[in-house]
């Protein structure tokens, strides 16, 4: 089975697969619900078909499957009172699950983000991780974009509205603040350095300001 790991980080529950079955294999063994299986005829990649399946085994090991919807932006929402978060990368994917507000999010290194990178990091984010490789810009990519899953709102511009404001020696551990339409909110995130890819997962700190 190529579940990769389960991880306990901060008060969320994070697993994560590594894809290397066939789309036939992962078929098997799931008896997905009529909205899934339509929701899977609609994805024309092969690789965007496994992704989805491979979610879905991972919802079957949590035995929440049953217990999965979308609300209106297409966020993955849970009906027991938990959160979710759900993301894929190449061939890999992943599921957090938690009692507060979480966010994952995994992304392949690749040296195009070099070329997008004024698009979401400031000025004193450059000034705090002072060496923008690939690989810390990737964590600064999927840092901000865990922290947009878990907030669950639209319109959200990754350079003003999300903020790192301290790392770690190690720059594995993040603190972030977030602030739209008043609302702010603080998250504590943690970065975990895998096979040329980066996940970051994103935990609600409750009334606490950075």
């Amino acid at each position: 089975m190529p579940l990769v790991n389960t991880l306990n980080i901060n008060s969320s529950n994070l697993l994560l697969w590594r894809i290397s079955e066939s789309e036939e294999e992962l078929n098997k063994e799931l008896n997905l619900s009529n909205f899934s299986k339509s929701r899977l005829r609609k994805i024309k990649s092969t690789i965007r078909r496994k992704q989805s399946l491979s979610i879905h085994h991972l919802l079957k090991i949590t035995k929440i499957n049953k217990e999965l919807f979308y609300d209106s932006n297409g966020k993955p929402k849970l009906s027991n009172n938990k959160f979710i978060s759900i993301s894929h990368s190449f061939d890999y994917s992943g599921v957090a699950i938690s009692y507060n507000k979480v966010g994952v999010d995994i992304e392949k290194f690749r040296p195009k983000i070099s070329d997008i990178s004024k698009k979401f990091i400031s000025r004193y984010e450059k000034d705090l991780i002072k060496e923008l490789d690939i690989e810390n810009l990737t964590k600064v990519w999927t840092i901000k974009e865990s922290v947009y899953k878990a907030f669950g709102y639209q319109g959200i511009d990754f350079k003003e509205n999300i903020l790192i404001k301290n790392i770690n020696n190690e720059f594995n551990k993040a603190q972030v603040k977030i602030n739209k339409n008043e609302i702010i909110e603080n998250y504590n995130v943690d970065i975990i350095n895998f096979s040329q890819y980066i996940c970051s997962v994103a935990n609600h700190i409750k009334n606490k300001s950075l």
